[in-house]
């Protein structure tokens, strides 16, 4: 397959990116390219223009301070946060997230800006146009009115499988917009999404996400991110899930949890935090965490998939990474 015809724009700093989408209807932004360019051969997105973002060097910088946290810019690849030592030692969940995305040459090109802002997928959106045409009807995501995944539904069911999300909100990191008048705003990555498979995010035509901040965490802290795939590389996760978890004698001060691969977007399990915060961490707790987890959520069918297996591996997947996570707190 071809890409379509496009004119492409180049983008030397922010500044640039805010001018070159508000001047250019129908324009769509290429750092690493893994997940857009496929959607333009596909012709699920043809963009007019393409703006190139890759000579911005300000975007492609990891800082970390004690107070200040981690900065990433948008334009890090995943393989330089899956190998960035602070991220390693401090944000576990990150680097271990970051690392099983697809394969190590995707990791070399794709960013953590454009993982986070991955669409969400299914079997008959993220197919050919030629596959298309051979339906006499488009789903809810290309503007159709049905949706081919669960028939007589309402709304699109399509799945959001993105890997670093659920580590990102584990982490209680933060994202930086920037808007079509080149005014920022910063909110909290769960914010970020609208939990609706039509549209993932709240990101409008002319924004885009300039950097991700998560703060330091306190001593006695840990972090795990854990993944099902149905290979070792390349696929997205069948099912994954985060957990952060600060620990102070012996009895949990704090906890966020989240999974991914279940719905239109990474869901926060509240109900699975709330069993641990201010007890004390034994393994009975943690299996009533995950028992939480298995009633909160409801995934959607992956593929031949069951939702019933979906939801026990979900339980598999917090159980472990509360787990992992508690270990490397001691």
């Amino acid at each position: 397959m071809r890409l379509p015809k496009f004119e492409y724009l180049e983008a030397k700093n922010v500044k640039d990116i805010t001018s070159l989408l508000k001047k250019n209807k129908e324009a769509v932004i290429v750092a690493g390219g893994t997940d857009i360019l496929p959607k333009m051969k596909q012709r699920i997105v043809t963009p007019k223009f393409v703006i190139n973002v890759t000579k911005i060097e300000d975007l492609k910088k990891i800082e970390f301070g004690e107070k200040k946290g981690l900065a990433l810019g948008s334009l890090v690849t995943l393989d330089a946060v899956s190998k960035s030592k602070p991220v390693v030692e401090k944000f576990t969940a990150l680097a271990q997230a970051s690392g099983r995305v697809a394969s190590s040459q995707i990791r070399n090109m794709g960013t953590i800006g454009g993982n986070i802002s991955i669409e969400s997928m299914c079997m008959y959106y993220n197919q050919s146009h030629e596959w298309r045409k051979g339906r006499p009807h488009l789903c809810f995501k290309l503007g159709g009115d049905r949706c081919f995944v669960a028939k007589g539904s309402k709304e699109c069911l399509a799945l959001f499988q993105a890997d670093t999300p659920p580590a990102l909100i584990a982490l209680g990191a933060k994202v930086t917009i920037v808007d079509g008048t080149g005014k920022e705003k910063v909110i909290d990555i769960e914010k970020f999404y609208t939990q609706k498979s039509k549209k993932v995010n709240i990101l409008k035509a002319t924004d885009f996400v300039k950097q991700i901040q998560i703060p330091t965490p306190p001593k006695g802290t840990g972090s795990c991110y854990l993944k099902m795939a149905q290979r070792e590389a390349i696929d997205y996760p069948v099912a994954g899930a985060a957990a952060c978890v600060t620990v102070s004698g012996g009895k949990c001060k704090n906890a966020r949890i989240a999974v991914t691969a279940i719905g239109g977007g990474p869901l926060r399990l509240k109900n699975a935090e709330e069993i641990l915060i201010g007890n004390t961490i034994t393994d009975e707790l943690i299996e009533k965490a995950a028992d939480a987890a298995y009633e909160k959520v409801r995934p959607m069918p992956h593929f031949n998939i069951s939702v019933w297996y979906k939801r026990k591996l979900i339980r598999v997947l917090v159980k472990r990474s509360i787990k992992q996570a508690c270990n490397k707190a001691v």
